[in-house]
């Protein structure tokens, strides 16, 4: 499942995206990462429908799952929303992350 190849067709292919069997090798930040080890980088497994869309995963530098959903088909919201819920967990644990989806405070 962690065995991540480029995908080579269709919309994965123009984002870039890499994909196990079932688990993608995610990027919640808003602008590029230095490595897999920042804030923003998560495995897991989004989607969306009529409706709804969802971000899931697990984010190794929290040691922590995650799972968002989203009552619009939209998937900016969730995407935006899943960012901000790790730059809220960086912010919790004492840490910053600056992953341009906008600041969180936690008050």
């Amino acid at each position: 499942m962690r065995k991540y190849e480029p995908m080579t067709v269709g919309w994965g292919k123009l984002i870039h995206l890499y994909y196990g069997a079932g688990l993608m090798a995610s990027q919640a930040a808003f602008k590029p990462l230095s490595n897999v080890t920042d804030w923003g980088f998560y495995e897991g497994h989004g989607g969306s429908t009529y409706g709804f869309s969802s971000s899931q995963g697990f984010i190794p530098k929290a040691s922590a799952a995650f799972s968002l959903v989203t009552n619009t088909g939209a998937g900016k919201y969730s995407a935006v929303a899943t960012c901000r819920l790790l730059v809220a967990l960086a912010e919790s644990r004492g840490e910053r992350a600056e992953l341009g989806c906008g600041e969180v405070l936690l008050v």
